[in-house]
């Protein structure tokens, strides 16, 4: 596991989420944090996605204040323009690749005998352990895609997991062609491995190339950084 940041980091991060939530806010959206898990799926069956990832779903996970959040972003009428939502893991006895040969198999294997989970995950996952925070469950309305909105709203999510657990990693799965668009590298992430779990045979809702995306601690710090840099360099 990783060091902890010290307090002068923790001040970083919190003048970084206040930055980034100004960049959000100036587009005329409000913002909401909530580890109500029952508002969230209801929330999200009402965007046009619909899709309620299994790892935010109360019905296979108790998910509560200690260890997950979502955040909301929401037009001036009240509509929902924006769902994110973020789990924290203690995995220090096991890898992160072990953690998903037992899980996978429980919430997506037992329910549907004809998927068959493999055992050749991302490499670096069989790597990592300590607290390991995902993020997933992102998405964007489509009338707001290209405004600028994006990075900072998902920042917002690495920042606020630094914030409030400084995990040793963040991680999520991205495809393979977001992932090479550079879109991850945009929102925060900075290791990438073409590879995210492996199945011989997926269930309909995996995509088949997905990547393993994710940042260390140090990571995240170094992004909190740079977010007040280019803050300093160009207030406007």
């Amino acid at each position: 596991m990783l060091p902890d940041i010290d307090q002068q980091a923790t001040l970083d991060v919190a003048a970084a989420i206040a930055v980034v939530r100004s960049k959000v806010e100036r587009e005329g959206l409000v913002l909401k944090e909530s580890a109500d898990f029952a508002l969230f799926e209801k929330t999200v069956r009402a965007t046009a996605d619909k899709y309620l990832m299994e790892d935010f779903s109360p019905r296979f996970f108790d998910l509560h204040g200690s260890s997950a959040f979502w955040v909301g972003a929401y037009d001036h009428l009240g509509h929902v323009v924006s769902v994110q939502a973020c789990k924290l893991d203690d995995l220090r006895d096991r890898s992160l690749a072990d953690h998903w040969q037992q899980q996978q198999r429980r919430i997506f294997v037992d329910p549907n005998p004809q998927a068959r989970l493999g055992t050749e995950h991302a490499h670096d996952a069989y790597h990592m352990r300590g607290r390991i925070v995902y993020h997933g469950n992102l998405w964007l309305r489509r009338d707001m895609r290209g405004k600028g909105v994006a990075v900072p709203l998902t920042q917002l999510g690495f920042l606020l997991s630094l914030l409030k657990w400084s995990p040793d990693y963040h991680y999520g799965l991205m495809s393979s062609k977001s992932a090479q668009r550079g879109f991850g590298i945009r929102i925060g992430f900075r290791r990438f491995v073409p590879r995210g779990t492996h199945w011989n045979v997926a269930p309909g809702n995996i995509r088949a190339d997905d990547w393993l995306v994710y940042s260390t601690r140090s990571d995240l710090y170094t992004l909190a950084t740079s977010i007040l840099r280019t803050c300093d360099e160009d207030p406007e």
